[in-house]
């Protein structure tokens, strides 16, 4: 759940559609509050309203009884009638200060207490603002009231008249927001419009951040190599600018890019052109040498022409190599994928090196242990790659060893292929180097032979083909390199 949760939350809309809905919970909590303590200071109010007479009406009933003073017998008894049909009232008699003299609620309670005179004056005002509150005797916590003045005793000593609003009364007007249908037409009316807010702000939402989504989905794309990808946007607000920044880019790193591609054709052409002009001298060098070779009769003479044949064999198979390269053109061209037998390949390859493994001594072969395996490949690259390996493997071996394709079924979808060579072998830190280009093993600069581009050749095709060459190989003991190609759908 909580994975879930983190890997939203990386979404800049599902952020900001957390902050809006934490905004609106919020909002809507706090109105929902303040709703509620205004509808109970409503009810207060309505209360004090309707009632703001009733102390002076009240006093008017008791004033000939308070002047017989505060317990007279008839005090009580007109005190009780009237609790007898209002009986949620609480009665007070104040003096001047506010001091509760007298006190008619159960118990007589709230004899002693001080009630704010500020209040009093408040509420006895020509224009109160109400509700109007004060510490209620007997309670803890303010309440609503009425009041008026009075007179009592038999010295009309001034006073007022205090009468206390019961919580009862009270709670049943706080009660008007659950009863009241104004009150649920109101409430249904806000959901309404808070659902409809949310609805609009999420499309809102959807529609700015779909504009970020259009802006990341050209970054994306331009980082996998779409050169050509632009942001549609012609808004002229923070991201129009950010996408039309991007355009501008994008055609400036194009336009780079295209150069670049440019000056590569016209290098790989130049290679091209040189290593064919090459191919023709040096192939007519390499036959006079030879036919000097078997003509010749000192030692000496053998011996120079030996390093002759040896250093030309070099330069063709490096002018073979470039040529390879700058047609095979690897790295940019689409692969053509075909079904075709690995093992006809192997042995046409071996056909084309067996005159010069027997002329080297050199045993070549093919193991096929996975009869009439098809593969789909792109067939004039892997042609390249094996013809590199046994090339380098010959290169590797030396007279009366031995050289092996083998090829075998790794799994149902996979066919594995390898080739094996007894020759000098390879220390551990010169396998991980093999890939690089132009890079030649300790044997290979001190014989002065070798270009270094065959296996960087052969890592460039299998990478083409999402495999990798894996090296196996000891010094003296020999070297295996292998590879997996995917087998042909039947």
């Amino acid at each position: 759940m909580w994975p879930l949760l983190r890997r939203a939350y990386r979404s800049l809309y599902a952020r900001i559609v957390f902050i809006y809905l934490a905004s609106m919970i919020a909002l809507s909590a706090a109105t929902a509050l303040i709703a509620v303590d205004q509808f109970d200071q409503l009810g207060r109010e309505w209360l004090q309203r309707s009632q703001i007479n009733m102390a002076r009406q009240l006093a008017q009933t008791l004033r000939a009884p308070l002047s017989q003073g505060l317990d007279d017998d008839r005090v009580h008894t007109a005190i009780q009638q009237i609790m007898t049909i209002n009986p949620s009232l609480s009665l007070y008699v104040l003096d001047e200060n506010g001091r509760v003299v007298g006190a008619y609620s159960e118990g007589s309670c709230g004899l002693g207490e001080q009630v704010d005179r500020g209040a009093i004056a408040e509420l006895l005002s020509e224009m109160p603002m109400l509700p109007v509150y004060a510490d209620m005797p007997c309670q803890d916590g303010e309440g609503v009231f009425s009041v008026a003045p009075v007179a009592y005793g038999p010295e009309a000593t001034p006073g007022y008249l205090f009468v206390r609003l019961e919580a009862n009364t009270q709670v049943s007007m706080a009660n008007i927001w659950e009863t009241s249908g104004i009150s649920r037409t109101l409430l249904i009316a806000t959901s309404v419009a808070l659902l409809l807010t949310l609805v609009v702000g999420l499309a809102l939402f959807a529609l700015l951040t779909r504009r970020f989504t259009r802006v990341t989905r050209a970054v994306r794309h331009f980082a996998r190599g779409d050169y050509r990808q632009r942001v549609p946007d012609r808004i002229d607000d923070e991201i129009g600018r950010v996408g039309r920044a991007f355009n501008e880019m994008a055609a400036t790193i194009e336009a780079q890019v295209e150069a670049l591609r440019d000056n590569d054709r016209q290098r790989r052409e130049l290679v091209a052109n040189l290593s064919h002009e090459f191919r023709t001298p040096l192939t007519s060098l390499s036959g006079y040498t030879r036919q000097l070779l078997r003509t010749a009769t000192s030692a000496d003479s053998r011996e120079n022409l030996d390093a002759i044949r040896l250093n030309v064999d070099r330069l063709t198979r490096l002018a073979a190599q470039l040529s390879q390269m700058s047609h095979a053109n690897i790295s940019d061209r689409a692969l053509s994928l075909e079904s075709f037998s690995f093992a006809e390949l192997a042995n046409d390859i071996v056909s084309k090196f067996r005159p010069r493994a027997q002329e080297n001594d050199i045993v070549l072969t093919v193991e096929n242990e996975a009869a009439m395996a098809q593969v789909a490949a792109d067939v004039e690259l892997i042609d390249h790659a094996l013809t590199n390996l046994v090339d380098n493997a010959l290169f590797a071996t030396n007279a009366g060893g031995h050289v092996t394709i083998r090829i075998l079924n790794l799994d149902v979808d996979t066919l594995k292929i390898g080739v094996r060579d007894t020759g000098i072998g390879m220390k551990p830190e010169e396998v991980a180097l093999v890939c690089q280009r132009f890079y030649r093993t300790a044997h290979s600069r001190e014989r002065g032979d070798g270009t270094g581009l065959g296996l960087a050749i052969v890592c460039d095709v299998l990478k083409r083909h999402d495999s990798r060459l894996t090296l196996e190989s000891k010094p003296g003991r020999g070297s295996c390199i292998w590879f997996t190609l995917p087998l042909a759908k039947p």
